[in-house]
């Protein structure tokens, strides 16, 4: 068994509306203390919605780090005091304009847990339909394009990299495997 680390203190080093900061003092196995800094945020979730038609509801955006247009799914942090399925509910609906009657959760992962203590919570949303055509993205520097992508073909963009978000390649291929479950069983 892999012995634990001890946090004997920790404190806010950073912190901006979007960007949080926490450096802790860490006892190693060993004895030994060292200062850990990793980036504190709520958790996150995704939505997968899939329309009547068979088709994922993606959104494409300008990414600033990778420096070009992405297509991802729908994610979003949890606010303090929301539930993850609400969350879920108001980030889908926020960014794209459809609801889904219900949700069902794929999982549930951390990003890059070496330096970020948040999970991505994903859910497959069956039959989204399309409410409204606003797009209410919530920050002024969002420029938000909804598109519906075939099942099939979002599997082809996540296995050929393509799809360079982790968190939504990892939900195309989620749902793969919960269709193929879920096929074998009806």
């Amino acid at each position: 068994m892999i012995n634990k680390w001890q946090k004997l203190k920790s404190e806010r080093v950073f912190d901006h509306r979007y960007f949080k900061v926490n450096r802790d003092l860490v006892r190693l196995p060993d004895g030994k203390q060292i200062d850990w800094y990793y980036w504190d945020s709520n958790d996150s979730a995704m939505v997968v919605g899939e329309t009547k038609s068979n088709e994922l509801v993606m959104i494409r955006q300008y990414r600033y780090l990778p420096d070009c247009e992405v297509i991802e799914f729908p994610s979003g942090k949890i606010e303090d005091g929301e539930s993850i399925v609400d969350g879920a509910h108001r980030e889908f609906a926020e960014e794209t304009g459809y609801a889904c009657q219900k949700l069902i959760k794929l999982g549930e992962y951390y990003e890059t847990y070496g330096q970020l203590n948040r999970k991505i919570h994903i859910f497959y949303g069956p039959r989204a339909e399309k409410l409204s055509s606003k797009i209410a993205s919530g920050e002024e520097f969002e420029e938000i394009e909804v598109e519906t992508v075939a099942f099939d073909r979002a599997v082809v963009l996540a296995t050929k990299n393509e799809i360079i978000a982790i968190g939504s390649a990892l939900a195309v291929l989620l749902l793969k495997e919960y269709k193929t479950k879920n096929a074998r069983t009806t």
